[in-house]
């Protein structure tokens, strides 16, 4: 089984198919935010609190949930970023955007990084990622 977790604590993040993050809105609302671990699914479910103040296009701020460490980059606030181990010991960085509804996400080992998403073109300085 592939798992995340997050980069400071390294707690696991992931179960039964879904990544769960602590999540605020800019009004300071805050909840559950619920990523399919499948690389290139975009499907996402927030807690009940936090379904009527999302919106499309809305920056969300994302926090570990074991640690409440932010997941956030300093350099780049729009991307955040997760450890994905495969089941063959390998680890990955994942980076993915900030933006509700926007589809971002970028997995990057030593050997190469792809992308995933309609909207992962936003993002794709060539050297973008060893700048964060």
């Amino acid at each position: 089984m592939n798992k995340y977790t997050c980069p400071y604590c390294e707690a696991q993040l992931n179960a039964e198919g879904f990544i769960v993050l602590a999540a605020h809105c800019e009004s300071g609302d805050r909840g559950l935010i619920f990523f399919s671990d499948e690389l290139g699914n975009f499907s996402v479910s927030l807690t009940d609190n936090l379904k009527p103040l999302v919106k499309e296009g809305d920056k969300l701020h994302f926090h570990c949930s074991a640690c409440q460490e932010t997941l956030e980059y300093h350099e780049n606030n729009k991307l955040a970023r997760l450890v994905k181990h495969d089941e063959d010991g390998s680890k990955h960085a994942i980076i993915f955007s900030t933006i509700f509804g926007e589809q971002s996400t970028y997995k990057i080992s030593e050997e190469r990084t792809l992308s995933f998403g309609e909207n992962a073109l936003k993002y794709m300085d060539p050297d973008w990622y060893r700048k964060l």
